[in-house]
């Protein structure tokens, strides 16, 4: 992050803190309808034009390092593989031989010379060309060229395995990412490793999730005891970026270089020297279209992912990156950082599924959102702009008024 930026983000938190009325200039948020959490037409919408076309973060790129190491990526309805080339190259593919759509991998995971349909053996090299049909006599006129496994589009960054699978182009990874990605670069990201990763399902629309994590509003409330005595909320410094991505900027209350009470007492703290200084003082949590949360720190940064199973149903996975510690025993910090962030998570999970109840008892007509709730408002409105508003219900339609708000 520039020091202009940094500088900016300052005053606004120093403004934050101190305003008493509403910010002069910012309009008053139409009201979210509460049928946009159980519309089952908004729902398909959704997944057709954002998850089956968007850039999306799988898992790391590390989980996958030599020729012919495999990895299958199965939510959303799909089976995706993605293939370390024999030049270290990755390639993803759909798990269906293109004969008679039978998988070409079963494991979840695993290293091959070749992809062979489980059906038939119909063999595919790790490129996706079909090399070996038994019994090719008894096809006429065949010609394997025009059998090649069916590719996603693959790209990384910051270590990290991204698919799109958009029929069409879905353009530059980077320009996608940015200006996030910018902003995160002193993390050098690909040289982190994993430190642990968790899933859990939650009986809740997946926007229902991802809205709680979108502000601060709620932690002197769920999180009085852990995140509100580590964060002034009061100078939250919220921004709107390009391709609906968003960043929200939380000083700390107590200047801790781990992300928990007591580690300043811890044997190993992990620290990332090339941070800015603005990490060390700050919470800055990421935002990135359409699915991907992280709250960053100074020890690295964990990627939470809120994948749709279904109308009121949200897969969270998370997976907590930093720097690899000297010897191969996981320090005692990381242990504690573990229970300290499954405490907090857990904290948002208890409201999550009621949330839902309320949004389908009927009676949750709208949600008034304030100025502290203006990302969620925003990612709203960019789920529409990717949708078209003229595909959507007009009821359930979120006006774009936050344009005018984005950040150059």
């Amino acid at each position: 992050m520039d020091i202009k930026k940094i500088n900016e983000i300052k005053a606004q938190m120093d403004y934050e803190r101190t305003r008493n009325s509403h910010p002069e200039g910012f309009p008053k948020l139409p009201e979210i309808p509460g049928k946009r959490y159980t519309d089952k037409t908004l729902y398909d919408l959704e997944i057709e034009n954002i998850f089956l076309k968007s850039w999306l973060m799988i898992f790391r790129e590390d989980e996958v390092p030599n020729p012919g190491d495999y990895k299958m990526f199965n939510k959303l309805g799909r089976e995706i593989l993605i293939v370390r080339q024999n030049d270290y190259s990755l390639k993803a593919f759909y798990n269906t031989c293109q004969h008679r759509g039978a998988p070409v991998v079963r494991d979840e995971k695993g290293n091959t010379k070749m992809l062979r349909c489980q059906y038939h053996s119909w063999a595919y090299d790790l490129s996706g060309n079909l090399v070996k049909v038994p019994d090719m006599r008894d096809f006429k006129d065949f010609d394997p060229n025009c059998k090649k496994l069916k590719q996603a589009h693959c790209d990384t960054w910051g270590g990290w395995v991204y698919i799109s699978l958009s029929q069409d182009d879905p353009g530059s990874l980077i320009d996608f990412l940015n200006p996030v990605a910018h902003e995160l670069e002193c993390f050098n990201s690909s040289e982190l490793i994993t430190v642990y990763k968790k899933s859990v399902t939650v009986k809740a629309n997946w926007k229902t999730c991802l809205d709680a994590f979108m502000e601060v509003y709620h932690a002197p409330t769920i999180h009085k005891d852990t995140v509100n005595i580590l964060l002034d909320g009061s100078a939250m410094a919220a921004g709107l970026l390009k391709n609906g991505h968003s960043r929200m900027v939380t000083p700390k209350k107590i200047n801790l270089d781990g992300g928990f009470l007591g580690a300043e007492n811890a044997d190993y703290v992990p620290y990332i020297e090339t941070c800015d200084k603005i990490h060390a003082e700050t919470n800055v949590a990421y935002g990135m279209f359409p699915n991907f949360i992280t709250p960053t720190d100074t020890s690295g940064y964990p990627a939470i992912l809120f994948w749709p199973k279904g109308l009121r149903e949200t897969e969270f996975e998370w997976i907590q990156i930093a720097p690899k510690w000297p010897g191969d025993k996981k320090p005692d910090y990381w242990r504690e950082q573990e229970i300290s962030f499954d405490l907090i998570m857990e904290e948002d999970f208890k409201n999550l599924e009621p949330m839902q109840i309320s949004h389908d008892s009927g009676v949750f007509e709208s949600m008034p959102l304030n100025y502290q709730e203006r990302r969620i408002y925003y990612y709203h409105q960019m789920i529409d702009d990717w949708i078209g508003r003229e595909n959507i219900p007009k009821d359930i339609q979120v006006p774009n008024v936050l344009d005018p708000f984005i950040e150059a």
